[in-house]
């Protein structure tokens, strides 16, 4: 069932690290592993050709749109949709050099629901590490705070994984279906510190954050913030069709909720990782067949 073995691993177990760096000192140190990883990723071969290329380049134009605050407004949002529309493209996997290292084979969790796999790769994670490290300073400095987040983002789940589930299982998409497997120990921290964390920066930290602060009338701006970069979220997630993307979209709003209480990118985490833990252990997972 599970496909790979540690020198295969290694590449992300210090993309793992630099992940984790965010939060911990000396301030560099997240450069150092993600570079690292990067290198480790060449020998592993979970990268390849002009991986490193794009890589740097979209490091660079996040930079140039960090130093952009003070030059004019047409600058900056050239800048924003460039850096948009390149996070998208990494993160849908659209340019070479990226292959995904399959982790755990597919296989059926449960009887009657699509088979699952986990494989991972670093066109995702790599610019939410960086955008995280570069264009969000508000960020959780103390375990104090970090109560004080999850403690605001806590009727936020309750009231998304509600109404996420309650839609997917009208639509059919799931069942109940309360399961326990080892596998959740594979899956929980891919989940949670690469998948979460890099929809996360960007949607919320990223688009939601630029967007709300356009504009005189701040709450006004908040709120269309809030529809546009959940409509976006549900839009990456045509591919899984259109019930998945309605669904997405809506726990987007849910996540940009969380974020807006709080104006932390670790609220919208934990309210998305709270979500997909309940569908993992207590529905279909990923869906019915």
């Amino acid at each position: 069932m599970i496909a790979a073995g540690f020198p295969t691993l290694l590449p992300f177990a210090l993309l793992l690290a630099a992940v984790l760096a965010l939060w911990a000192p000396p301030r560099l140190l997240w450069a150092w592993l993600l570079t690292a990883a990067v290198l480790a990723g060449y020998f592993t071969g979970a990268l390849h050709g002009l991986a490193a290329l794009w890589l740097a380049l979209f490091a660079a134009l996040t930079l140039a749109f960090r130093r952009s605050a003070a030059s004019g407004a047409g600058l900056r949002i050239a800048l924003g949709l460039a850096l948009a529309v390149f996070s998208v493209a990494l993160g849908l996997a659209l340019l070479p050099g990226f292959p995904r290292t399959v982790v755990v084979e597919a296989t059926t969790l449960t009887p009657g629901a699509m088979p699952y796999s986990l494989s991972l790769g670093f066109p995702k994670v790599v610019p939410g590490v960086l955008m995280f490290a570069l264009l969000v300073p508000e960020r959780v400095r103390s375990w104090r705070e970090l109560g004080w987040v999850l403690g605001r983002a806590a009727p936020v789940f309750v009231a998304a994984a509600v109404l996420v589930m309650v839609l997917t299982l009208v639509l059919g998409y799931v069942r109940f279906d309360p399961k326990w497997t080892p596998l959740f120990f594979l899956w929980a921290p891919a989940n949670l510190f690469f998948t979460c964390l890099s929809e996360e920066v960007f949607f919320r930290g990223f688009v939601l954050r630029e967007l709300a602060q356009v504009g005189r009338n701040r709450k006004r701006a908040a709120a269309v913030a809030l529809v546009v970069s959940s409509v976006l979220f549900g839009a990456v997630h045509l591919a899984g069709g259109w019930t998945y993307a309605l669904a997405a979209t809506l726990a987007g709003a849910g996540y940009g909720w969380a974020y807006l209480r709080t104006q932390r990118v670790e609220a919208g985490m934990a309210v998305h990782f709270a979500l997909n833990a309940t569908h993992f252990l207590l529905f279909t997972y990923p869906a019915v067949k």
